[in-house]
């Protein structure tokens, strides 16, 4: 019997998803930019005493988003964005990397929405430089928390892959008493 109640209840979930003129689960990933700032104990380099440096940031982004009701949207991703800083001979490189699980609210403006995420996450350090030396290493897990705007045009759009276009601020504690600020700029495609 409970085979057969099952069933039906998977069923019947399974057609109202279907049915449904917005989808219950929706996923967008991206590719991000943006600007860190690091904290006075977090970091042992910066990379900005190598000279004649080349600097990269880039990031990606992936979202898995849970569409209740039209207002408000449940999501829990992944953010990581890598800082790339080098010469020839020094480099300064670090991977910040963070699960957000969060809540995006739109207030009836067609697509925009803000957003609130508790992040859990941590960054990784690759760093070879005359003044700092050689280091490797990973910071603490931190908990921080992420508030972001966003435009998502699929949400009023008359097609579910547009993309979205959006920023937002993490704050990351890095152990030491000391906090990474990360603002970050971001397109992502949705699906």
């Amino acid at each position: 019997m409970k085979k057969y109640l099952s069933f039906i209840f998977i069923l019947l979930f399974a057609c109202t998803i279907l049915s449904a003129k917005d989808r219950l689960v929706t996923f967008s990933a991206g590719l991000s930019s943006g600007v860190p700032i690091y904290g006075n104990h977090s970091i042992v380099s910066t990379g900005s005493e190598i000279e004649k440096a080349n600097r990269i940031i880039f990031g990606v982004n992936g979202a898995i988003n849970l569409n209740l009701i039209k207002q408000v949207s449940f999501y829990l991703g992944n953010d990581t964005l890598w800082d790339l800083t080098w010469n020839s001979e020094e480099k300064a490189n670090k991977v910040h990397v963070s699960f957000p699980l969060g809540i995006k609210i739109y207030p009836g403006l067609g697509g925009f929405n803000v957003g609130l995420a508790y992040t859990l996450g941590f960054r990784a350090d690759t760093i070879k430089t005359k003044a700092a030396g050689e280091y490797n290493g990973i910071s603490s897990w931190g908990n921080g928390f992420k508030i972001q705007a966003e435009y998502n045009f699929a949400h009023e759009g008359n097609s579910q892959y547009y993309p979205s276009i959006g920023g937002y601020w993490n704050l990351m504690p890095r152990g030491n008493d000391s906090f990474d600020n990360l603002i970050v700029l971001y397109i992502a495609a949705n699906f």
